[in-house]
């Protein structure tokens, strides 16, 4: 029996399973793009079974062309957002500190006799707050 021949059955490698799980996962990391973590742990999950679902093979079905896509821009989204929030964070706050300090000035305001007193109150005890 030889390998190239036509009455023999060919296995196919490919993995549709993974295919699809790719596409799942792309939609998944783009629809959480804001979310900066599960947009870059979905996309690269998406690209790896992307990959993965050639199971050796040099081309790609559709949805896994379409989900590794996906999967590159959710990753692409998730940095930029990153990108972002670090950029408001310096420009608007001048840095950790001064996003932590207006942190502490809204709780000041929030529940302004919390620091009056030397007892210090809880602001969900309701008894002592009045």
């Amino acid at each position: 029996m030889e390998y190239n021949d036509p009455n023999t059955s060919y296995i196919d490698k490919r993995s549709p399973s993974m295919a699809i799980a790719s596409l799942i996962l792309g939609i998944a990391g783009l629809a959480m793009s804001c979310c900066i973590y599960p947009a870059i742990i979905f996309g690269s999950l998406a690209i790896i079974l992307a990959l993965l679902s050639r199971g050796g093979e040099m081309t790609t079905s559709g949805y896994s062309k379409i989900g590794l896509i996906l999967g590159i821009i959710s990753i692409v989204c998730g940095i930029l957002f990153l990108i972002y929030g670090l950029f408001i964070l310096f420009v608007q706050f001048g840095g950790l500190e001064g996003y932590m300090q207006y942190i502490e000035d809204l709780m000041e305001d929030m529940y302004p006799n919390l620091y009056d007193t030397n007892e210090w109150h809880s602001p969900y005890d309701f008894y002592n707050s009045f």
